[in-house]
């Protein structure tokens, strides 16, 4: 009688069939990540929509700021409270005339213009912001932290963001540095532009 059951199965058979199974796994997530980048990446683009043609409009309003702030020359390093106030009060005056242009400026689309509203709100709030710090300077109180927070609890100042907006957009002369909107009594340098020309 015969007793043959059959070749028994190698026991190395099982390790290289999980061996092959742990690569074919590998290889599909790196896959999925790609796709997952690759389709993140688009997602991304396309929800960060250019303001289009509200961009010339609003780069002429922040550079008309920009040469009537510059006309007003240095800062007085021994300049008395009142009269720093008073020069604060009238660079905000100045920055705050760019609000309507940004207000009627359209980009072309809705993610684009909601951007816009959103980024003037800021521009909004920091200019409030420098009324308040300016009625204090008026009592000698100087704010070393008057810049309104990005969301309330947060220590990040809104500036920052209000600058990569500017910046992504291409209006450079729309940023609180380019403006000095965020400086209250350092000295104001107005510092030449890439691409600018002195006149």
């Amino acid at each position: 009688m015969s007793t043959d059951a059959g070749t028994p199965e190698s026991p190395v058979e099982p390790a290289e069939r999980r061996r092959s199974q742990r690569a074919l796994l590998v290889i599909l997530a790196g896959f999925l990540v790609v796709a997952a980048g690759i389709v993140g990446g688009s997602l991304l683009d396309t929800s960060l929509e250019s303001i289009g043609d509200a961009r010339a409009p609003v780069e002429e309003a922040c550079a008309a700021a920009r040469r009537e702030l510059q006309a007003f020359g240095r800062l007085d390093p021994a300049v008395a409270d009142s009269d720093l106030a008073d020069r604060i009060d009238t660079e905000t005056d100045v920055l705050r005339a760019m609000l309507p242009a940004f207000e009627a400026a359209e980009a072309g689309n809705g993610a684009g213009n909601d951007a816009l509203d959103a980024w003037t709100a800021d521009w909004r709030a920091l200019l409030d912001a420098r009324d308040a710090a300016s009625a204090s300077i008026r009592t000698g109180e100087h704010p070393s932290a008057w810049l309104p927070p990005t969301a309330p609890g947060d220590v990040e100042a809104i500036d920052g963001r209000m600058d990569e907006y500017a910046g992504r957009e291409g209006v450079p002369s729309c940023t609180t540095r380019a403006l000095e909107a965020d400086n209250l009594d350092g000295q104001r340098w107005y510092r030449e532009l890439e691409g600018e020309t002195e006149e």
